[in-house]
């Protein structure tokens, strides 16, 4: 039987459960609701796997655990292992699931990522062997973040097999070459005696290849009983699920098409022995024999040319093909590739082509990047489309064989299949990274500001050119539309490329770095980024393109405007924007900042006076008498050492900063030479 929900959740409800500051209410309003609970095999003693649909009403943090705790009588493989569990949410996006650990009846599972509340999902659960009598079990769920098991039943040892009163149904193809796209017409399918649609419950259908389906499908482009369906989803099993429109409520048969423009395509293999399976309340209704025969002859299937075939390699790509309708100016056109981490997070118009015109309006979603010709282009039904080495799409990591979907107005064009060859991706080493660091050269509000990030290691080595870097600036940053790659260093060297998507700077280094290595990426204050205007506290993250999850993230103090900041050995400082000359730069003795006495006056607005040999500084009702020479100063009366002797530079007397600040209640941020005093 199939696996997925009795009644989904609706588009609202799962557009609108946004992540939000947690708060305490009455165990009453939070209730995790179990959907469904189906098997592949219901049959006695018959060891299967099993799906169960539900949705969790609270946030399930990363490390937080699922588990599933089947009746007496069932018994889970001890051995299970995480190949044996999928977990994914209700639109078909996998779960990152980080161990499983079962016992004869209970299955814990520890999730390796945040899961918002109101998500529903769909977990697998592999090697679980049905109980030995037939009956109707409880199969329990519940996660760290609920309180109870809630419950769903299931019938084992019950026929669900049935089929229409004609044996079994018709299925009709409008092109039966493979790899062709098609239409597609199931049934009539008359329903089991008694049996009729209902509003909200689910059909599923289950194509005999994993091939036939796009990514997604449009409910426009599906019908059931004439009528066009409100919801419907793609799962992970071959598998799509329909929800039954209203319009259709009480029918007692289906009749579901298909129309072209669904992207379906024939299997890729030809066979006289292909058959679908339509499932509805428990029941499975299975189609005639279909045949599907040849080559495809028509322009579905086109050719990828690479400029490099290996697992990982950044690549060029070349996709030759041959439209069923002409082409115009200003029509969308999506690129499907295999795997996310193909396309890079910021790709530009200028290194995407149709015929060699630069596409426009282009934008990327995962593994998707969509675009449109543009204005002015020749109409024509042959297509050239291109992305350029400087486009950075990688190769899929892993060797195989993969295909590329391509939507071109609306119809969907599946290209043949290509090998990528070379090893598999490396197995990431542990690294410890409390160290890592994160500063900024400026820290006032509103100001443009440099960035020094230390990261001690990593797991995962970065090829050059290829991998990335990529630093999550918080809300309140300003980022520039564009970085030159000059103002942006990797370990002294300057990137190999720099984009920017909304506020994360993406950051591919001109060398490799292998793991374990220490990494330290300097931007540039000429960079263009901003600090927030409003003072506090602001997390920046750091991300690499080859390691999964947060790499570090470190907080970093925005001050107000009116701070103070100044470089060691430029002889100036910055406040409320405005920079100010000083006669003697700020240096360090034995690690120790002495500032000339007249930065005290003209930054923090203290009294001073002084002569080549004495220094007085005032503020409020401390009073510091300083003398060049020596190292003990009388600060209200009392001696007190300094950390470094006063010296004489330029004929005005330096004092040390960390001395005056700590008796002024003034705060020190500094950050490789560049500080920043606030109060």
């Amino acid at each position: 039987m199939n696996k997925s929900a009795k009644k989904g959740i609706s588009l609202l409800l799962a557009t609108s459960v946004l992540a939000s500051p947690f708060v305490l209410v009455p165990n009453a309003a939070h209730a995790l609701t179990v959907e469904e609970v189906s098997a592949d095999d219901t049959g006695v003693d018959e060891q299967t796997e099993y799906t169960i649909e539900f949705e969790i009403d609270k946030e399930l943090k990363a490390g937080g655990t699922i588990t599933v705790k089947f009746p007496s009588g069932y018994e889970v493989d001890k051995n299970l292992k995480k190949k044996d569990v999928t977990l994914e949410d209700d639109y078909g996006d996998k779960i990152a699931i980080y161990s499983v650990d079962a016992t004869k009846t209970t299955v814990d599972i520890e999730v390796d990522e945040k899961i918002k509340k109101g998500t529903t999902l769909v977990l697998t659960i592999d090697k679980v062997t049905n109980p030995d009598e037939k009956g109707s079990y409880s199969i329990g769920v519940k996660t760290s973040a609920e309180n109870t098991f809630k419950n769903e039943k299931i019938s084992i040892g019950k026929s669900s097999s049935s089929s229409s009163s004609s044996g079994k149904f018709g299925v009709s193809l409008s092109n039966k070459d493979t790899g062709a796209a098609t239409s597609l017409t199931l049934g009539k399918i008359s329903l089991a005696s008694k049996t009729k649609l209902k509003e909200g419950k689910y059909i599923y259908v289950n194509f005999p290849t994993k091939d036939m389906l796009p990514k997604s499908i449009s409910k426009s482009d599906v019908r059931v009983n004439g009528e066009k369906v409100d919801y419907l989803s793609i799962l992970s099993n071959n598998t799509v699920r329909i929800e039954i429109p209203s319009r259709v409520d009480g029918d007692n048969y289906i009749d579901v098409e298909f129309s072209k423009s669904a992207g379906i395509v024939n299997p890729s293999k030809a066979d006289k022995y292909y058959t679908f399976i339509i499932e509805y309340d428990d029941k499975e209704y299975k189609s005639k024999d279909v045949e599907v025969t040849g080559s495809s002859s028509s322009s579905s299937s086109f050719s990828v040319g690479m400029s490099d075939y290996k697992a990982g390699a950044r690549a060029s790509y070349t996709f030759d093909l041959e439209l069923s309708e002409r082409l115009y100016s200003n029509t969308d056109i999506q690129i499907d590739f295999p795997t996310a981490d193909m396309v890079p997070p910021v790709l530009s118009a200028y290194n995407v082509t149709v015929n060699g015109d630069q596409v426009s309006n282009l934008s990327t979603s995962g593994s998707r990047v969509s675009f449109r010709t543009p204005s002015g282009f020749k109409t024509t039904d042959s297509v050239t489309i291109r992305f350029t080495q400087d486009a950075y799409i990688t190769n899929p990591r892993t060797a195989g064989f993969y295909n590329i979907t391509a939507k071109v107005d609306g119809k969907t064009y599946r290209s043949k299949d290509f090998q990528i060859t070379g090893a598999a991706a490396p197995t990431p080493v542990t690294v410890d990274n409390s160290l890592a660091t994160i500063g900024l050269t400026r820290a006032t509000a509103s100001t443009p500001a440099g960035l020094q990030i230390g990261i001690k290691g990593l797991g995962v080595s970065i090829p050059r050119a290829q991998g990335f870097v990529e630093v999550v600036l918080p809300v309140g940053f300003r980022a520039p539309a564009y970085l030159p790659a000059n103002t942006v260093t990797v370990n002294g060297v300057a990137a190999n490329y720099v984009g920017v998507r909304g506020q994360n700077l993406i950051i591919y280094p001109s060398q490799d770095i292998p793991a374990q290595t220490a990494v330290q990426v300097n931007i540039a204050e000429t960079a263009g980024i901003v600090n927030p205007a409003t003072a506090g506290v602001y997390s920046i993250g750091v991300y690499t393109s080859e390691e999964k999850g947060l790499l570090f993230a470190r907080p970093t103090t925005i001050v107000a405007l009116n701070g103070v900041s100044f470089k060691v050995d430029v002889a100036s400082f910055t406040k409320s924007g405005k920079t100010t000359a000083l006669a003697v730069a700020p240096y360090t003795v034995n690690g120790n900042t002495l500032i000339p006495t007249t930065f005290y006056r003209d930054a923090l607005g203290f009294q001073i006076t002084y002569t080549k040999t004495t220094a007085k500084v005032v503020s409020g009702s401390t009073v510091m008498n300083f003398k060049v020479g020596s190292n003990v100063a009388t600060i209200n009366g009392q001696n007190v050492t300094l950390p470094a002797a006063v010296q004489l530079k330029n004929n005005i007397p330096t004092l040390p900063l960390k001395t005056i600040a700590d008796r002024t209640g003034y705060k020190i941020i500094y950050v490789n030479g560049n500080y920043t005093v606030y109060k």
